[in-house]
């Protein structure tokens, strides 16, 4: 190495201690330069990788990518396949591919260093097991969920008879096998790893350290899953200590632990505290960032559905009113997030019988949704808002409204080839209905027949839309003196019923 490009290197390790990353990525660039001139390829590839990593720790993973892929490149030319070198060029590409999710191009390589830990070091060394890890974590971005729990399995095995039941890294492994069985759902398996882990993560680090937040938040849930409220919300109370202590009780961060406290003791039926927490969050946010805000927004529409769930329903109509008014304030009125909270108010409306209340919210939602002619290709979100609407016209006895809506709606779908949609089913319906009240009893059951095939394909078997058609047409089947079909539709409503109670 020249002193030229020696003094650079120096000057570059410099800037990197002073955390000064553009100087640094100007002289590891200064030295690359002076690398290409001496022709040395193992030189040059050693710039390529110092240059790159700088970009790399930054998140510039597009910039780093062609460096760590060229470094690469140079050394398989000049080095044999089981080379140092050549492992440590993998790892960095694969690291790159990884970070920016291209897990296909990162798959491959990670494959390639398992081969070569096993060839060189054996199936019982420590890095073997690690490199388990690393194509485990991979495959599990993927949901490639088998390979992934194999993996996870053997570096776990592995691990354990190596450096004992107790180690970090063992603890570390107990983590993403639990947390690979809680994304497949499979929270009774999961629960026990993620115990494991956390005795021995916090045994290493210590109880409050905020490396254990991941662990503790998944456990949380897993405990939820597992209808284990009490220890669920023990832990989120846990976490939301460690934060405050980390970073002050009024942090802005420590809004989303409040919300998750508030609802785990909503799963316990205790509204007090969970309103408590919820109005401690309000609080916060409101100092950090005003009311009018979409965080803001959300917190209220939290408190409006904790109240709406206490059957409080002027206290919860005011807070959803509240968050209506500080997302139309903050992201405008056509805004996805506020067309979100004008749906809410109007299904609370709804909920307790107010339809003209819902009706002008659901007008809005239309107009910013369907403002797309009937016969646009793709208005099935307008449609679904236009048949919401209508639902609304008809429980206001507007019917000859209601009509023709639900009409031009059957129509674009009877047009279509594809005949799933939730509005179509809801549309088929309440024509029906609107045909039963006329007694036009054969058009009203074969359009009650088709809501049900619809809507049983659309929203499920045990849906309690499919149950209000079953028990509408079991009416039909009542007023047309057809009891014994009557009794077994009104029977299969009842079921769905018992079921979503």
């Amino acid at each position: 190495m020249s002193k030229d490009l020696k003094k650079l290197m120096e000057s570059a390790d410099q800037a990197i201690d002073n955390e000064d990353f553009a100087q640094a990525e100007t002289m590891f660039q200064a030295a690359l330069w002076e690398a290409e001139r001496s022709n040395d390829p193992s030189t040059i590839a050693n710039c390529l990788d110092r240059l790159a990593e700088v970009l790399f720790d930054q998140g510039k993973y597009v910039e780093s990518e062609p460096l760590y892929k060229r470094a690469l490149e140079i050394r398989e030319k000049q080095l044999g396949p089981h080379n140092e070198e050549i492992v440590q060029s993998l790892n960095n590409l694969s690291a790159v591919y990884f970070f920016q999710e291209k897990f296909e191009q990162a798959e491959p390589l990670c494959v390639r260093l398992t081969e070569i830990y096993e060839r060189v070091l054996g199936t019982d060394n420590p890095e073997v097991a690690t490199s388990y890890n690393n194509l485990a974590l991979l495959y599990a971005a993927q949901k490639k969920y088998g390979p992934a729990e194999s993996l996870y399995k053997r570096s776990l095995e592995l691990k354990t008879t190596l450096l004992g039941d107790k180690h970090p890294e063992v603890g570390d492994l107990l983590q993403n096998l639990g947390t690979l069985y809680f994304n497949q759902e499979r929270y009774q398996e999961a629960e026990p790893l993620l115990k494991q882990a956390l005795s021995i993560l916090e045994t290493a680090l210590g109880e409050g350290h905020s490396d254990l937040e991941i662990l503790l938040v998944n456990l949380a849930q897993v405990l939820e899953k597992n209808g284990k409220y009490l220890d669920s919300s023990k832990i989120y109370e846990k976490i939301l200590s460690i934060k405050e202590i980390q970073l002050g009780p009024t942090h802005p961060e420590i809004i989303q632990m409040l919300k998750l406290v508030s609802q785990s003791y909503a799963r316990r039926a205790k509204y007090d505290e969970a309103e408590r927490f919820l109005k401690r969050a309000v609080t916060i946010w409101e100092r950090a960032q005003g009311k009018n805000s979409p965080q803001g927004a959300d917190l209220f529409s939290a408190l409006g559905e904790l109240n709406q769930e206490q059957k409080k329903v002027s206290q919860a109509e005011n807070y959803y009113r509240e968050a209506l008014a500080a997302a139309q304030t903050a992201l405008g009125p056509n805004h996805a997030e506020t067309i979100e909270k004008q749906k809410q108010l109007a299904d609370f409306y709804l909920t307790f019988n107010r339809p003209a209340k819902a009706q002008p919210h659901l007008e809005k939602i239309v107009e910013v949704q369907g403002k797309a002619s009937i016969s646009n290709p793709d208005l099935d979100g307008g449609n679904l808002a236009r048949s919401e609407l209508a639902a609304c016209l008809f429980a206001q006895q507007k019917y000859s409204e209601a009509r023709k809506i639900f009409e031009d709606i059957k129509e674009y779908y009877d047009q279509k080839a594809q005949k799933d949609s939730e509005a179509f089913g809801r549309s088929l319906h309440y024509l029906a209905e609107l045909e039963l009240k006329d007694k036009k009893y054969d058009l009203a059951e074969v359009l009650f027949k088709r809501a049900i095939d619809v809507r049983t394909r659309v929203l499920g078997p045990q849906h309690l839309d499919v149950a209000k058609s079953l028990q509408a047409f079991a009416d039909l089947l009542k007023e047309t003196h057809r009891d014994a079909e009557a009794e077994h539709m009104k029977a299969c409503a009842k079921a769905i019923l018992d079921t979503n109670k």
